[in-house]
């Protein structure tokens, strides 16, 4: 299913740091969208009902524009984001940064069984010592995180870019 592309701008850095005022020279959002799907660990920030930050590395799905998480709903920062939803999601790379900031939903009807199908087969190319069924997928459990922003850039400060989504 296609998803509509977000909104490619400059992101507002204080000026000493360089960004380019143009918009010339920006990120293709096709480059941080493949970057999603190929990544093996997402790094979660949370931030609990005291307001203490948590950051841990999760396995995750990332398709038509929305990452697919799962994990027990007793550990910390799954029991965070029924506290306070808002998250940030970053990769691996700091040099080819991918960052993004939304809200995490705990499905609590799993997800449709044609995307089930979907996530399953997606789960078992990239961590096939899984072995996830679309059942899996179908029942409570699996977290989606819709992004409103999202941040990148390979050269900094020459191609920082802001993607913003209309949710």
């Amino acid at each position: 299913m296609a998803h509509p592309e977000p909104v490619a701008d400059r992101p507002r850095i204080p000026a000493e740091y360089g960004i380019p005022s143009t918009t010339k020279g920006l990120l293709a959002w096709s480059h941080l969208d493949e970057r999603l799907q190929a990544a093996i660990v997402y790094w979660l920030a949370t931030s609990g009902p005291g307001g203490t930050p948590r950051v841990r590395p999760v396995d995750g799905l990332w398709h038509a524009g929305v990452l697919y998480i799962g994990g027990s709903p007793e550990t910390r920062w799954a029991r965070d984001i029924q506290e306070n939803p808002r998250v940030a999601v970053h990769l691996d790379d700091g040099s080819d940064v991918v960052i993004l900031e939304g809200t995490a939903e705990l499905l609590e009807h799993g997800v449709s069984p044609e995307l089930a199908v979907t996530l399953a087969a997606l789960s078992n190319a990239k961590y096939p010592q899984y072995g996830m069924t679309p059942e899996m997928y179908t029942r409570p459990g699996p977290i989606a995180i819709r992004p409103s922003l999202g941040l990148g850039w390979t050269s900094f400060p020459k191609d920082v870019t802001r993607f913003r989504f209309d949710r």
